[in-house]
């Protein structure tokens, strides 16, 4: 079975245009890095999100069947704190409630493909109590948290949100890693997390996109923590610019870690626009190292699907 353990979907006014438009600059200048070429950013964005754009999970869905992905967790972000939370209060922009509504209807649309966690600002007025709700009443499967927003993870305002992790015995996972502007990535680095996962050692924290440039850091933290592991979501650019290094990183998790607390993930659908899902997966199972490297059948078969399984309790 192939899980997708990280995903989101997007849709008119579920996040902040800036940091749409951000966004967009940034693969602009990724896909235009040999000639330094400057495009539109806003442009290129209402180019995309039509195709981009996908609040029923329909888009999400088809896109799994033509990779042979079986199941995918949606996880809902809230970073308008920083971005533009005056704009949230118009009627056009949904509330946090809403917005994760919106992603629990997409898992009962799709029963048994999709399904999602909680994501909240823990600095807003009731978050824990949405997060409580959004798992005891909706069927939420954990929490996400994006501390680009502006906040550390070892920020008291969290603690409350990891309390109720571990009452409830659900799995937290935390950006970490590099994020386009107006978000800031200086609140993401893993050193951060292992601050909770050693107050909180009975929750399972996911230390998100294995904290990319900072996948080192990660690892070597979660080798002392036995309750952080990490999901290789979003590594699709890494593996396109250097396959290497994208296949040392995860060589590097596996052999500190075992296979058992590492997760595939593709991060979309921003990412397929770089390389779609079958594509990545192929990459994967039939991994062709320029230097080399190699993983066990096993190993990739639990990566691909068998630790989110165990994770999310489903073997």
């Amino acid at each position: 079975m192939i899980i997708d353990s990280h995903v989101h979907l997007f849709y008119e006014n579920s996040d902040s245009r800036s940091w749409f438009i951000a966004s967009a600059s940034t693969a602009i200048a990724s896909m235009n890095k040999a000639s330094g070429l400057k495009g539109n950013a806003e442009e290129l964005y209402d180019q995309l999100a039509p195709e981009l754009f996908d609040k029923t999970g329909d888009k999400l869905v088809a896109a799994m069947d033509s990779s042979g992905i079986d199941r995918a967790i949606l996880l809902p972000i809230d970073v308008r704190l920083l971005t533009d939370e005056p704009a949230a209060f118009d009627p056009d922009f949904p509330s946090i409630e809403q917005k994760n509504r919106t992603y629990v209807e997409a898992m009962k649309r799709h029963k048994g493909r999709l399904f999602t966690l909680c994501g909240v600002d823990p600095r807003r007025k009731g978050a824990a109590d949405l997060f409580r709700k959004g798992v005891q009443e909706w069927g939420m499967l954990g929490l996400k948290l994006h501390p680009t927003a502006g906040y550390y993870p070892h920020d008291p305002a969290c603690y409350p949100m990891y309390e109720a992790a571990r009452e409830m015995s659900v799995p937290v996972i935390i950006h970490s890693g590099s994020e386009p502007a107006p978000l800031r990535s200086m609140y993401s680095q893993p050193k951060y997390i292992d601050a909770v996962a050693a107050d909180f050692p009975e929750v399972t924290f996911v230390i998100a996109h294995c904290g990319h440039g900072w996948y080192k850091e990660a690892v070597d933290l979660a080798s002392m923590k036995p309750n952080l592991s990490c999901d290789f979501s979003g590594w699709q650019v890494e593996y396109l610019n250097n396959p290497d290094y994208f296949f040392e990183a995860l060589r590097f998790a596996l052999d500190f870690l075992g296979p058992w607390r590492v997760m595939f993930g593709t991060d979309g659908p921003a990412y397929t626009f770089f390389m779609n899902n079958r594509d990545w997966i192929e990459a994967i199972r039939n991994h062709a190292s320029p230097s080399g490297i190699t993983f066990s059948k096993e190993e990739i078969e639990i990566f691909l699907g068998g630790a989110a399984m165990r994770l999310y309790g489903w073997d």
